[in-house]
């Protein structure tokens, strides 16, 4: 696999449980793009990622479909997700995912208000979606001292 950068540990943790949960993650760039953002902490603990069953988005894709149902299953305890817990720039990030994912759109200008570390997070996931990823994040983490 290749070298990646993780926001911390608990991202890189969560990595692993996803690549058990969706084993094309390890040949699929969509998987693995899709899996790295998802893993991110600020939106894992949003979902119940055992309880997704064809991509570690279905909880947001059920979101979108009909939100004020989602909210009503949600407050029963129906769901497998809750968008409750998203920031403003976990939520953006999770957009990326999304469009790295299937093309969902997505507005890219959040990008230049990110801090560092989430700024690196979504390159990252734009390389692992590439076919060849061309960045190697870890002399760029270790340059900026993450």
């Amino acid at each position: 696999m290749l070298d990646i950068f993780f926001a911390n540990k608990q991202h890189q943790q969560n990595f692993g449980k996803l690549k058990v949960k969706f084993p094309l993650c390890e040949r699929d760039s969509y998987y693995r793009a899709a899996c790295y953002l998802a893993a991110h902490p600020s939106i894992f603990k949003c979902f119940n990622a055992f309880r997704q069953k064809h991509s570690p988005f279905d909880w947001i894709f059920d979101y979108l479909e009909d939100p004020d149902n989602f909210i009503a299953r949600r407050d029963r305890g129906q769901t497998t997700g809750d968008t409750a817990p998203l920031t403003s720039q976990s939520w953006q990030l999770l957009e990326l995912g999304l469009s790295l994912w299937n093309g969902h759109k997505c507005d890219m200008s959040f990008v230049m208000d990110l801090d560092t570390e989430l700024y690196l997070v979504a390159l990252q996931a734009i390389d692992l979606k590439r076919r060849s990823p061309a960045i190697n994040f870890e002399y760029v983490a270790e340059d900026l001292g993450l």
